[in-house]
């Protein structure tokens, strides 16, 4: 008989980081315009910059 397994360990729960959609329309507006160092300074100087600059993507324009 195979043993059942009553507990389990939950892995741990990350906080979710609010992501100011205001740095990411003003770090998206930078790449638009051309100045990535603009952009990059931009989400830097938040607790997040990896979730930033990602949510930034949604407001870059795409040239065809």
């Amino acid at each position: 008989m195979s043993a059942v397994t009553w507990f389990r360990r939950r892995p741990k729960t990350t906080a979710t980081v609010a992501v100011d959609l205001d740095v990411a329309r003003r770090a998206a507006e930078a790449v638009n315009r051309g100045d990535v160092d603009e952009a990059n300074r931009i989400v830097n100087a938040t607790t997040d910059p990896q979730a930033h600059a990602f949510e930034a993507f949604r407001f870059i324009e795409v040239e065809s």
